[in-house]
């Protein structure tokens, strides 16, 4: 007889909730079980890419066939919520940033359904230290919103695991390349792919209950090294412009509302952080010394490349 978890992950065919399913699976220590949006309910993306329905369904049933049960729900409805989250131990929630507040329904009906514990999706800065920055923007907003929901899951009763992923380097390779400050200080670097990936092995640690673990899924080094990276393999220099703290608030006060202006007020929140409280840490170091994030070598041309490609159309 066996005492495994059960781990459900919302939001799981996005980028970081598929590669948390597929680590899941391979590392074999949990049931894993994925929790759908009833059919025609449609998720956010904050990138403005979305995966095709046909695409999302074959992922489903390949997953059924590898023993992972799909469960639907109307995901607006804690009623409909319950039943569909009875028997999970750990819910997962891989939803993006523009799609913060869908939490609230979840933490309520896994209160009732009996989860023990609860992984907000957070993925970016410590909030609990953003929301205090000096410079209103929407990334601000969000960190306060997130200080809200992990509130709220404390109020419930449920456990947490909280997981700050630093910057995300797709996010930020459009060239000229916008530098936050002088380039030298070292960042929490993660891919959706490596957050995802990281998220069991999270799980499966015990300082990971009730605790916020801020990793860098992917690397931690300073823009610098990751660009001279980026260029050895690109074969030329790379295109780049480093900004301080007022020039991100210039560029932010400037762009029109919408995913842009999302991401440039991350710009403008870490090049704000005072000295001795970074937004950005390697809490993996410490305790999964075994994992590894995808080598940028390989990263940078079979997925950051194209995928940069990809947000410049969408985004605009």
């Amino acid at each position: 007889m066996t005492n495994r978890k059960t781990v459900t992950v919302f939001a799981a065919t996005g980028v970081a909730g598929s590669a948390c399913v597929e680590e899941l699976l391979r590392q074999d220590l949990f049931d894993v079980q994925v929790l759908v949006r009833a059919s025609g309910q449609q998720e956010k993306s904050s990138s403005g890419l979305l995966n095709a329905e046909d695409g999302k369904r074959k992922r489903w049933d390949d997953w059924q066939h590898r023993g992972v049960v799909v469960r639907s729900a109307d995901v607006t409805d804690h009623a409909s919520l319950i039943p569909a989250l009875e028997g999970t131990d750990y819910l997962v929630s891989c939803v993006p940033l523009f799609a913060t507040e869908s939490q609230y329904p979840l933490i309520w009906a896994a209160k009732e359904a009996g989860v023990e514990r609860f992984v907000p999706s957070e993925f970016g800065f410590i909030y609990d230290w953003e929301q205090f920055w000096p410079t209103d923007n929407a990334h601000k907003t969000a960190a306060r919103q997130k200080v809200f929901i992990r509130k709220m899951i404390e109020m419930a009763g449920l456990d947490f695991t909280i997981i700050p992923a630093g910057l995300w380097i797709e996010y930020f390779m459009a060239e000229p390349v916008a530098v936050m400050g002088d380039g030298n200080t070292r960042f929490s670097w993660s891919t959706g792919r490596d957050v995802g990936r990281i998220i069991p092995h999270i799980l499966a640690h015990p300082a990971s209950r009730n605790a916020v673990c801020p990793v860098a899924a992917t690397a931690y080094c300073t823009w610098n090294e990751l660009l001279e990276i980026r260029e050895g393999l690109l074969g030329r220099k790379v295109a780049r412009n480093y900004l301080s703290n007022e020039d991100w608030k210039k560029i932010y006060a400037a762009e029109p509302d919408g995913p842009m202006k999302a991401i440039l007020g991350i710009g403008v929140a870490a090049t704000e952080c005072p000295e001795g409280m970074a937004l950005w840490a390697n809490w993996n170091a410490l305790h999964l010394p075994g994992f590894k994030g995808t080598p940028l070598e390989t990263l940078f041309p079979e997925y950051i490349e194209p995928r940069v490609s990809e947000l410049q159309g969408a985004l605009g």
